[in-house]
């Protein structure tokens, strides 16, 4: 029996398995207990008494005064306890702590130590992390002119909207879709920056058009044949079929199993206006085909209902031959696409190689002995050069993106020309003019930011041209060991490094020419 203040003899109970255990009735108690003792009566329960909440059988015995109950989990409150592991030395049965950054062991034990010294090596720890305050100043060092070698030294802080400011005033192209709607917006901004005082060359290379576009354009032209319409069409509705229920679904994979199909790919329905979706699409269906012809001894409805379909049957073993063309011929524009849409990575100087890759890629194709694709080939070699047949259908900016590419430079670009346009009028007539604009961009800077540049001795134009006619007679005197253009082994780039390994003479280079050659 247990007797306390506040709790009469009807709250307790005597337990018939052991006399020395006790119950207490919790409802009556919350009747006759206030809220200002129920603190105490836990208490009271924590340390001496039992309580028994389910009403079972099962009770704890107690022998004794020892007393089985389970000991709360004390969580770490103090802050320092974020950077350090805490762990129980068996040597010296202490607790200690592990720092994160460091890995020194520290005394920790909460009572003989306390949390001071962790706070203490935290504090002086040479391999923490540093930590920036939002008001903590940065040191900087301003030029008081440009091309200066002293410059004094100045505390600055991040204001974003004196940062966005600027980056107003830096705008120099805008990546827009081909609509006859972003003409307008273009010729607005570029009102604003003529009063701004920052429209380079009279805004001549603010429009910017979006290659992912251009091309999704050009292949949307080279699926518009018949056959590839009609194979597709039908692999579509076999595919839509078999997903449009579970069942079906579930037995198509047990047909892939039976064909032991070494595949983890699942069918995807495509969403016909976008050709990325419809290669994915494609490329399942072609790795599942023998899973389709195994699917039609199974189930004795899928061949009449896709005869109902618009374009009749099930995919014929041509379809399916089709469909391989069409996978190999969208696999090019697929991963070109991924390239150039990347975000993590500058993507400027790589537009004009992709470029020529499509049309190289285009000509292989048009000299093809397979009819169905020479004119898929020639269908989007007429989108192709609408819009990047010439050089004045092109930003400039993205000639200048490769000259300033330290791997490339202007070498790369003569050499490109000369793969593309070798012996011909255009091609000198292209070199020519981007050399020209390339200087009068170059000029329009220095005129404007580079007051104080020292220009270097002689005509840096003259020495300029000098030197790009040279290079271009050294690249066309070595095309005859890189004519790949009926097999394709080599990519462009590839094809411009086996062209360097022949080496060159140094002279000295006008500063334009550093950066360009």
């Amino acid at each position: 029996m247990s007797n306390y203040d506040g709790i009469g003899s009807h709250s307790q109970t005597q337990s018939n398995s052991s006399p020395n255990a006790q119950t207490v009735d919790m409802d009556g108690l919350n009747d006759q207990v206030s809220g200002d003792r129920l603190e105490n009566v836990e208490h009271y329960f924590e340390d001496n008494v039992d309580v028994e909440l389910e009403g079972g059988d099962e009770e704890e015995d107690i022998v004794g005064d020892s007393k089985k109950r389970k000991k709360r989990v004390v969580t770490s409150r103090s802050p320092w306890w974020d950077h350090y592991t805490k762990f129980q030395c068996e040597k010296d049965n202490v607790q200690k702590a592990r720092c994160k950054y460091c890995g020194r062991e520290i005394k920790a034990d909460p009572k003989a130590h306390g949390t001071r010294p962790l706070k203490n090596h935290y504090e002086s720890c040479k391999k923490k992390p540093q930590e920036i305050t939002r008001n903590q100043n940065q040191l900087s060092f301003v030029p008081t002119r440009m091309g200066d070698r002293d410059a004094p030294l100045v505390n600055w802080r991040f204001d974003q909207d004196k940062t966005r400011e600027a980056l107003c005033h830096m705008v120099f192209s805008i990546t827009v879709d081909n609509a006859s709607s972003n003409d307008g917006a273009i010729a607005y901004l570029k009102k604003k920056f003529d009063n701004w005082g920052q429209n380079i060359l009279g805004g001549r290379y603010v429009h910017m058009r979006c290659m992912a576009h251009i091309v999704n354009l050009v292949v949307q032209d080279g699926l518009k044949g018949k056959d590839e319409h009609e194979a597709i069409s039908r692999i579509r509705g076999a595919i839509r079929y078999i997903r449009n229920s579970p069942a079906r679904y579930k037995k198509f994979q047990e047909c892939v199993e039976f064909e032991k199909l070494e595949t983890k790919k699942l069918l995807s329905l495509d969403v016909p206006t976008r050709w990325n979706s419809t290669y994915l699409m494609l490329e399942t269906a072609i790795s599942l085909k023998r899973a389709f012809d195994a699917y039609e001894d199974v189930d004795l409805a899928y061949k009449n209902d896709l005869l109902r379909q618009p374009f009749d049957g099930i995919p014929t073993d041509y379809d399916w031959e089709r469909a391989k063309v069409l996978v190999t011929f969208l696999r090019h524009f697929y991963n070109l696409t991924l390239r150039i849409s990347g975000a993590l990575y500058v993507t400027s100087n790589l537009v004009f190689r992709e470029i020529c890759e499509v049309e190289l890629l285009l000509r292989h194709w048009l000299s093809s002995s397979d009819v169905e694709l020479n004119e898929m080939a020639r269908k989007m070699k007429e989108k192709y050069d609408k819009y990047w047949g010439s050089i004045e259908r092109i930003n400039m900016i993205l000639y200048y993106a490769v000259i300033l590419d330290p791997r490339h430079k202007l070498e790369f670009l003569e050499f490109t020309f000369d793969k593309l346009y070798g012996g011909t009028e255009k091609c000198d007539v292209m070199k020519e003019q981007v050399r020209d604009g390339l200087h009068e961009l170059f000029n329009d800077y220095k005129l404007r930011y580079g007051h104080s540049l020292q220009g270097t001795p002689g005509s840096p134009g003259s020495s300029f041209s000098r030197v790009s006619s040279s290079s271009s007679s050294s690249v066309g005197t070595s095309m005859q060991f890189l004519d790949h253009e009926a097999t394709r082994t080599f990519t462009i780039e590839q094809e411009f490094s086996m062209y360097k390994t022949g080496g060159k003479g140094d002279r000295v280079k006008s500063e334009l020419e550093k950066i360009s050659q």
